[in-house]
């Protein structure tokens, strides 16, 4: 019954894809984040789903007649430059996982075509608007179902995502709801129909029981940061002070005692067995990028053959000391953007990775203020949550490998759309910010 879901699902969206590009563009995030084929069990698994919707969005696009124009910004150069720097590292990479490298730089130049399309094919309000219902729809529905099972149980049901699938991981699907939760904001914002604006609300709530229910340290710091950006941007201090000091008593009281002896145990970090394993694979990483100017390859940490070069020269390595590596503990990945992404590609990569990060977040603070000169209130709503799910994914990202995550892709590319709509607005500004009568 599911492969026949799945089957009549890719035919709509075949069909769809075809007679609009944007949805295409939508269908192919949805399918990226989603991962339907982990839904079913028969006949559609062997379905290329992703990569026929990917094709026929291509082609669409080069029949489509009203194509918008092409916009790149420095943004595009970097993520150009960081894809040489990745095929560079891969070429010259001396890991044992050879095989496993390509392969990941496979999925990294499909992401950055995913990019591409994106910025050539968006281009008006409800583009984007599909898109990020799409982001929600993948991301938080399912993040939802397992906060409800999570609630039912009375805590006892671990959260975490489809075996098999980029967000498998439940520290990646924490990282992954905190950045859709802003969006979520977004949507409540946007929509005016009642029970569907009740109904954001509601999957906004389970959104955020869900990353409690993951029991991931970095994502419930990652959380209490969102909270905080809501509250310090809020007009109702008061009224959520009083929600808070209610409801934290009651939370603290509910939640099972394993989930508070982790969380407890993010105070005392260095002790903690998990993170003196980062920390090991933290310095591996900068031992590989100090002697490899393109780094490793794609899962540096993770190659044998770096692991046991590295491991014994760490002891004494950085201003935190570790205990030594003992020579059973096998390779860990970095559990980190950066130090994943500087072992990978070395100090080059990690700068453009950094400066990508940066040069997002600074310009839709520009566009916030020009989208406020303007009186473009859903581009200013839309800005202002989108940099909070850049500051989401920079500060939560620090505790897991998701450096070349699809939605971070996608959200910059969603960041040069809205300026592309804003600076095709058709009132003018003088320099001084005044609008010109």
């Amino acid at each position: 019954m599911r492969d026949l879901a799945v089957v009549i699902l890719f035919v709509f969206l075949i069909f769809a894809t075809l007679r609009k590009p944007y949805i295409g563009v939508s269908a192919w995030v949805w399918i990226a984040l989603a991962y339907p084929a982990g839904w079913a069990w028969g006949f559609s698994t062997s379905l290329r789903i992703n990569f026929t919707i990917a094709l026929l969005t291509i082609i669409s696009y080069v029949f489509y007649k009203g194509k918008p124009k092409v916009n790149f910004d420095g943004s595009t150069v970097l993520i150009i430059l960081f894809w040489g720097i990745a095929f560079i590292s891969t070429v010259t990479t001396e890991s044992l996982l050879n095989d496993t490298v390509w392969q990941k730089f496979s999925e990294l130049s499909k992401t950055i075509i995913l990019y591409f399309v994106a910025i050539l094919v968006l281009a008006k309000k409800v583009h984007l608007d599909t898109l990020i219902w799409s982001i929600v729809l993948a991301v938080c529905s399912f993040a939802a179902m397992e906060a409800t099972k999570y609630v039912i149980s009375g805590g006892g049901h671990d959260i975490a995502g489809l075996y098999g699938h980029i967000l498998g991981d439940r520290n990646d699907l924490a990282v992954a709801i905190n950045m859709c939760i802003p969006l979520i904001v977004y949507l409540i914002s946007e929509t005016k129909h009642k029970y569907l604006k009740l109904g954001l609300i509601a999957l906004l709530v389970l959104n955020v029981v869900s990353v409690v229910g993951t029991s991931s340290r970095g994502g419930f710091v990652g959380l209490i940061i969102i909270g905080v950006y809501f509250f310090i941007k809020s007009k109702k201090k008061f009224l959520l002070s009083v929600i808070v000091a209610i409801s934290l008593p009651i939370f603290m009281t509910s939640v099972p005692s394993q989930w508070s002896e982790r969380m407890e145990t993010v105070s005392s970090a260095t002790s903690d067995d998990s993170f003196v394993g980062r920390l090991w694979a933290w310095k591996i990483s900068a031992k590989i990028a100090n002697n490899n100017i393109f780094g490793n390859g794609f899962y540096a940490t993770q190659d044998p053959l770096a692991w046991r070069l590295y491991r014994d020269e760490i002891d004494d390595f950085g201003f935190i000391y570790t205990k030594p590596v003992p020579a059973s503990k096998p390779p860990k990945a970095a559990h980190s953007i950066y130090f994943q992404v500087l072992g990978d590609l070395g100090y080059i990569g990690l700068t453009i990775f950094v400066l990508l990060l940066a040069s997002m977040y600074l310009r839709l603070q520009r566009l916030r203020k020009l989208a406020k000169l303007r009186s473009m209130d859903w581009c200013y709503n839309l800005c202002s949550m989108l940099s909070v799910s850049v500051i989401a994914y920079g500060i939560t990202g620090a505790n897991v490998s998701m450096a070349y995550f699809d939605l971070f892709f996608v959200l910059v590319a969603c960041s040069l759309v809205i300026e592309k709509i804003i600076l095709a607005n058709d009132v003018p500004l003088t320099r001084g910010g005044l609008i010109d009568e």
